[in-house]
């Protein structure tokens, strides 16, 4: 009895059980796509190594309504046996959902799938593809739990344990990624570059999320922008000696982070559009080159002694400040280095000269500039109050022989920086304000000129006579008015009523005793 039940289990296992793999929500996994005509539905290129004018194959399947992986390489176009040979795979724009494991390729390949509404990810998802280099799965669905436990980037097995797999780039910003856990790079910590921007990690960057970013020991660029961070642990950077660029715009940071300053290789920091009071620099980034404080809403206020612990720095955005009015050119005495300072679209009317400068009352352009290595200053888009010491900075500091502003392109973008005030240089472009005499205007001119004259109807006498014409016509009405009164009632006491008005009687024509002739007969 019991060998009849093997030999029928084994017969219905034979002719007609299901042999798809299943997930784990039970349902079955879906198939791939048919590659054998692939390029007549996606655009497939070759290398063209004679000309070097494209060094790499492409397959590009974006936008083309697919709904799965490919199920292989196109093989008439593509050898997926050269590891000399660089592919790049997109499948953005597609509404995938659920990226399957990619066909096995011993090729270099860069792949992209934004836009493919992603919100699950196969494990092992590069297994077959150990020369993979960049990956962009931006602006898609994922979240933390999607890649914890790093099987998604799992490499493949060399017989004693899982090789990391090369990968140089990751991009996974704009996504739903509100934490990470500890383990989700543990197959490629050899990352260089990685883009988290526009992710809700609101709040502190502790605990967890700190320790996954802290095993990327390699990282040179880190994108950590728009995730409304508010804080960030003192060791998050403490291991990465070789980051050189860190986005940090955008967040809720009141201070420049006490982490940022473990990262001594630092060369371009990023701290645009964040709520600073003040920007103060407490600790040294000796290799920092590159300081972008922009778009600060509440920036009032500059310590420029303490850009001694930057003083390698070489450019300084500080463009879009609408709460700085003032900017102290002193910073250059800490900045040796400093080679473009961008003031432009704030709300700064005065540049404080360094001390111990002269006013250049009496010439149009310094013996010797004070700042020799800076080349371009922009000051556009600012609300300048032209007086002697802003011409004093101007001369000092070359404005005329600096590099044009071409910020906003075109050619002669730099017009926009003009006085406002006072009112008779309203509109003068700077670079010819050093050429004008204006250390001898009064300080508060009036803006109507000293040749201004009043109107008639403005004038003291005329003023005076209309007001008394007004006060004369008033008051012979009240006097004329009050007669007629007083007039009125002494009438009436004397009985001379004709010559007053009386109220009119209004009779009856039915009650009438003048006439019967409208009677009614009884």
């Amino acid at each position: 009895m019991k060998l009849r039940h093997v030999l029928l289990l084994v017969a219905f296992i034979a002719t007609g059980w299901p042999t798809a793999v299943v997930s784990q929500g039970g349902e079955q996994s879906p198939s791939f796509e048919d590659a054998s005509d692939i390029c007549s539905r996606c655009l497939c290129t070759a290398a063209n190594a004679s000309t070097a004018v494209l060094g790499y194959d492409l397959l590009d399947c974006s936008r083309r309504n697919l709904r799965y992986m490919l199920a292989n390489w196109p093989a008439a176009e593509f050898d997926p046996d050269d590891p000399d040979r660089e592919v790049v795979f997109t499948l953005s724009g597609n509404p995938i959902g659920r990226l399957q494991q990619l066909p096995a390729t011993r090729n270099a390949l860069v792949f992209s799938c934004r836009h493919c509404q992603l919100d699950q990810l196969d494990g092992g998802l590069f297994i077959d593809v150990p020369n993979v280099y960049r990956v962009d799965l931006s602006w898609n669905r994922l979240t933390g739990g999607v890649l914890a436990g790093g099987e998604v980037f799992r490499g493949q097995f060399d017989g004693q344990s899982l090789v990391q797999l090369p990968l140089d780039e990751l991009d996974l910003s704009n996504n739903n990624i509100s934490r990470l856990a500890a383990d989700t790079f543990r197959y490629v910590t050899g990352l260089r570059g990685l883009a988290l921007a526009h992710n809700p990690l609101a709040g502190e960057l502790t605990g967890e999320t700190a320790d996954a970013l802290a095993t990327l020991v390699h990282l040179e660029v880190l994108d950590l922008s728009f995730l409304a961070l508010t804080a960030i642990g003192e060791r998050v950077f403490a291991g990465m000696l070789s980051l050189h660029e860190l986005a940090l715009q955008g967040n809720r940071l009141a201070a420049v982070p006490d982490a940022v300053y473990r990262a001594h290789g630092l060369v371009a920091l990023n701290l645009a559009e964040n709520p600073f009071v003040e920007l103060h620099i407490e600790q040294a980034l000796p290799n920092l080159r590159h300081l972008n404080v922009s778009s600060m809403p509440w920036l009032g206020q500059i310590v420029v002694e303490s850009f001694a612990n930057a003083n390698a720095l070489r450019t300084l955005l500080c463009r879009s400040n609408r709460a700085l009015g003032v900017f102290d050119m002193a910073i250059f005495s800490q900045l040796p280095e400093l080679r473009e300072l961008d003031l432009s679209h704030s709300e700064l009317k005065h540049l404080l000269l360094p001390p111990g400068t002269g006013n250049f009352s009496n010439v149009h352009r310094a013996p010797v500039r004070y700042a020799p290595q800076l080349e371009t200053l922009r000051l556009s888009g600012n609300s300048w109050h032209c007086d002697c010491e802003l011409r004093a900075a101007l001369i000092l500091f070359g404005y005329d022989q600096l590099q044009p502003d071409d910020s906003d392109g075109g050619d002669g973008a730099d017009d926009e920086a003009r006085c406002e005030t006072p009112y008779l240089l309203t509109s003068l472009h700077l670079a010819d304000l050093p050429f004008i005499d204006v250390c001898d205007l009064p300080a508060h001119e009036d803006h109507r000129g000293p040749s201004y004259e009043k109107p008639a109807f403005l004038r003291p006498r005329a003023i005076f006579l209309s007001l008394l014409s007004v006060g004369i016509v008033v008051g012979l009405g009240f006097v004329i008015g009050l007669a007629v009164v007083c007039l009125k009632r002494k009438l009436n006491h004397t009985g001379l009523t004709g010559f007053t008005s009386s109220p009119v009687r209004y009779t009856s024509v039915r009650d009438s005793t003048i006439s019967t002739a409208y009677q009614p007969q009884t």
